[in-house]
């Protein structure tokens, strides 16, 4: 009975991790790339949501190193067994969940300072997040090869969806004059990352079901063909944002606002489900191989 506990938490707490590394991840990079275009309040938001979302961060990768206890005994209270959480620390998945935290501890520190070596700080914070991700987990079973699309696809879908939040807050805002520069901008680097991001997952993909065979008659493949309904979905919403809805903010500012936002809501909802999945695939399913 335990165990299945601990076969649904794991799911809720893996797609967690996820959302905090995106948020974090994106909305770095989201003021790497805008921050001249930024009024003062998106300028704070963009400051206040990387705070939050790396102090969530810093704490759902504690949650994920005690569950990784929780695993090991089988039990819900196994999580705060001091024997359990030291031999916790000998194992891939406590040492991911470690470095999680630690990548944002470092984020977090980067914060209250803006010279060139806060921002390197804060540079080596995400890649220890990024890492924490590839030492741990199916990636792991193809080689070096793998890891490395992994960490692509994670650093470009980290500047797609991460970058929803801001957007947003842009919409809600009528105080942001530059939403339509800030858009269009989006949209001519969102051709390379979600080129390189599409690349990435279709060659990843393809390594762990290995055919369209294992696609259609496997529980990895039919998770995985649902994930890809939701990322087609997710593609269809943003194509229609960089060729409807941005230049209608040129002729019609509030009414392609408005448009926008409830775009932006969908994809969203639909980044939640893909997230879930995705958590489902990396905890709960194995791959063709039975791994």
């Amino acid at each position: 009975m335990f165990f299945d506990v601990w076969t649904i938490l794991n799911p809720f707490i893996k797609t967690v991790v996820y959302i905090s590394a995106l948020i974090t991840i994106g909305s770095i990079l989201f003021h790497f790339h805008f921050s001249k275009f930024f009024d003062s309040e998106l300028a704070k938001y963009c400051e206040s949501l990387i705070k939050k979302a790396s102090i969530s961060g810093f704490f759902i990768g504690l949650i994920a190193f005690l569950s990784v206890a929780g695993n090991l005994g089988g039990e819900l209270s196994s999580a705060i067994n001091v024997s359990l959480i030291l031999l916790s620390l000998e194992t891939l998945s406590g040492k991911s969940a470690l470095l999680f935290s630690v990548g944002f501890f470092v984020i977090i520190i980067s914060i209250f300072g803006n010279n060139t070596c806060f921002n390197f700080a804060k540079s080596i914070g995400v890649i220890f997040i990024l890492l924490s991700f590839v030492i741990v987990g199916h990636s792991t079973l193809k080689g070096f090869s793998a890891q490395i699309l992994i960490v692509i696809h994670l650093f470009c879908i980290s500047f797609w969806l991460g970058s929803f939040l801001p957007l947003k807050f842009m919409c809600m805002n009528e105080n942001t004059k530059k939403l339509s520069i800030i858009s269009e901008k989006f949209g001519q680097y969102a051709v390379v990352y979600i080129s390189s991001l599409l690349i990435t997952g279709l060659i990843f993909s393809y390594i762990m079901v290995g055919g369209i065979g294992s696609l259609i008659f496997t529980r990895y493949g039919n998770f995985l063909m649902l994930k890809l309904f939701f990322v087609t979905a997710i593609l269809s919403l943003g194509a229609l944002n960089k060729f409807r809805l941005v230049p209608l903010l040129e002729k019609n500012y509030s009414e392609g606002t408005k448009k926008l936002k409830t775009s932006l809501q969908f994809e969203i909802v639909i980044t939640l489900l893909i997230l879930f999945v995705t958590s489902i695939l990396t905890t709960s399913v194995s791959t063709p191989m039975g791994v």
